[in-house]
């Protein structure tokens, strides 16, 4: 190899470098850019929240590009709006995902505790009031809940098991 192909080999090299720092350059300020915007929409969903306008709050949290922000709050937001519209269902998965990135925050605990209750699942609320109670003995409403929780179930496994006899009686006598 030529002294002449060396220098142009090299300077070929070094234009290559120095345009994929270049586009790394681009790539990370573009990126910040869009964590910036995902955050401002994350701050205004939760403001809309907070004003109790829960469809809004919805439609600015689910416009955050998704994976851009790791945090609770996004989730927690995005299900806490999902509960006061009703879809109970929906909010489920996302205070899975929120509790996974943040397993001692009662906020979502107690959030879960209600959904579950909505949802019928007395047990599973019960247990996610109980795990409130568990981080802070001091919340009495999460407390509360937990006793009244495991009331309705009583009374449940009561129902069930007077229809369970009922049926019982009603085979004896057909036969």
């Amino acid at each position: 190899m030529t002294k002449s192909s060396q220098i142009l080999l090299l300077v070929a090299a070094s234009v290559i470098v120095l345009a994929t720092g270049g586009l790394f350059y681009l790539f990370n300020e573009a990126q910040q850019v869009t964590e910036q915007k995902a955050i401002a929409s994350l701050d205004r969903g939760i403001a809309l929240y907070r004003e109790k306008k829960y469809t809004e709050s919805l439609n600015e949290l689910q416009s955050i590009p998704s994976g851009t922000i790791q945090d609770w709050h996004l989730p927690y937001y995005t299900a806490s709006a999902l509960v006061m519209l009703k879809d109970y269902q929906t909010a489920v998965p996302e205070l899975e995902e929120a509790l996974a990135l943040n397993p001692q925050e009662t906020l979502i605990l107690f959030e879960l505790g209600v959904v579950y209750y909505k949802l019928g699942k007395l047990g599973l609320s019960k247990g996610y009031f109980a795990s409130v109670v568990a981080i802070d003995p001091t919340n009495e409403e999460a407390r509360g809940l937990m006793d009244i929780m495991a009331n309705l179930q009583r009374k449940q496994t009561e129902v069930s098991s007077e229809n369970t006899s009922q049926d019982d009686d009603i085979g004896v006598e057909d036969q």
